[in-house]
């Protein structure tokens, strides 16, 4: 049952703000889909594939033939880049996910954080025991969306940053709330990658209502949803470190603008509660 890594790749777009799209890799296990940033040319940057196994899905970090510079620009970034990459990974083996680095070769323990630079390879896998690889069409794609999901997000928190000179320190996973970044030659929010790991945790379906984009206005809103932070922005202090599993949470625009209605904003389970009580609620 192969994967749509056109219908991938549209998926991630949207969840990252990102220009991605989809492709087949050649490797010695066979031919891999998945997904490129397309701003980053061939042969030089990286793509994202998927393979299935035997109940269990795996994302792999597949860099380009000639992506060494690349790679030796991400161990420059890492003494940076290491709190943000091993908080957002125990963010996501937290919710059943393995993550494996490699470095030059040798098993990165994420306890210790990332290696210093130089590095001349580096290698990422994520992969998650699940029934969705022997499962229906619908199941295994869902599943390649959220596995790709969360090892591109661990990947672009590593790519060589140049912040913008307007930014103040940054937020997210230990950098700015909604700074602008330059990721190679494009400006990006980095927000997106918490973004991105909130729906792979939680999926895209409102956690208030249960209501789905994808459901009520077909494949091109399909993986769309609004992300609510638990913690207002505005009391988060330059120190503060996100966790993008516990600190945010998918909302559809209704339930999302319902919740900002006081200040401080209502807890998500509060609405939840009301909805409940008028029987309005979807199944959650």
């Amino acid at each position: 049952m192969p994967i749509d890594e056109k219908s991938l790749a549209d998926v991630l777009a949207a969840r990252f703000r990102l220009a991605l799209s989809g492709c087949a890799v050649q490797t010695a296990s066979g031919t891999r889909h998945g997904v490129r940033a397309t701003d980053i040319p061939e042969p030089n940057g990286f793509a994202v594939v998927v393979s299935t196994g035997w109940k269990s899905l795996e994302a792999d970090f597949f860099p380009d033939t000639y992506a060494g510079e690349l790679v030796r620009a991400m161990g420059q970034k890492a003494p940076a880049s290491s709190q943000p990459f091993v908080s957002l990974a125990q963010s996501f083996e937290s919710i059943g996910n393995r993550i494996n680095v490699k470095v030059n070769g040798s098993v990165v323990s994420l306890e210790n954080g990332l290696p210093p630079p130089p590095w001349s390879k580096f290698e990422l896998n994520v992969r998650k025991l699940t029934d969705a690889a022997s499962g229906d069409e619908a199941g295994l794609q869902a599943g390649a969306e959220n596995i790709a999901a969360a090892c591109l997000a661990l990947v672009l928190v590593l790519l060589p940053l140049e912040e913008d000179e307007s930014s103040s320190p940054l937020f997210e996973a230990g950098l700015p709330e909604g700074a602008c970044s330059t990721v190679v030659v494009n400006r990006y929010e980095r927000s997106p990658v918490n973004r991105a790991a909130c729906i792979a945790a939680h999926g895209s379906r409102c956690k208030v209502c249960g209501f789905d984009f994808g459901a009520v206005y077909g494949p091109m809103a399909h993986g769309y949803i609004e992300v609510h932070h638990r913690v207002p922005v505005s009391k988060m202090g330059g120190s503060y470190q996100l966790d993008p599993v516990n600190d945010l949470i998918p909302l559809c625009a209704n339930c999302h603008a319902a919740v900002h209605r006081v200040d401080p904003p209502m807890e998500p389970e509060a609405l939840a509660a009301i909805l409940a009580g008028d029987g309005k609620g979807f199944g959650r």
